[in-house]
């Protein structure tokens, strides 16, 4: 489809023998959610939208910013009592601390969205124009 964004373009050479190919997504076994592997950067809120509307990974272009609650399913919330924040769970492929945007919007403020930081699990809003990471989800 043009205009479409295809990440992980398979054509040219095989990967030499030892390269390991990951997948482009992973599929929660706990939510049934989709979601991208591979951060593509830093940008507003109103580009993360744009992006994910004309994302299309393993032949699917239903992506989406995942809304704050979907974010927070990462976290693993049992780690809450031993310590003062939450890790994300140990099945999580994608394992960084960078703060991501979600979809929802502040609703007292529209101008801003929410965003989760995986580095201390804060959910907090920001404006929409300044810039954070973006993982897109399915399902």
């Amino acid at each position: 489809m043009p205009g479409k964004k295809t990440m992980g373009d398979t054509s040219g050479p095989p990967p030499a023998e030892g390269d390991r190919l990951e997948p482009q997504t992973w599929k929660d076994p706990k939510t049934g959610l989709e979601w991208q592997r591979e951060s593509p950067g830093e940008m507003s809120w109103y580009e993360a939208q744009e992006y994910a509307k004309s994302l299309s990974l393993n032949g699917k272009d239903d992506w989406r910013l995942p809304t704050a609650a979907e974010l927070e399913t990462l976290l693993d919330r049992k780690t809450l009592f031993d310590k003062i924040r939450p890790d994300l769970r140990e099945e999580v492929p994608f394992r960084d601390s960078l703060s991501y945007w979600s979809s929802t919007t502040f609703e007292d403020h529209t101008q801003n969205a929410w965003i989760v930081m995986f580095d201390g699990a804060y959910v907090l809003s920001y404006y929409k124009t300044n810039l954070y990471h973006v993982r897109c989800v399915r399902g």
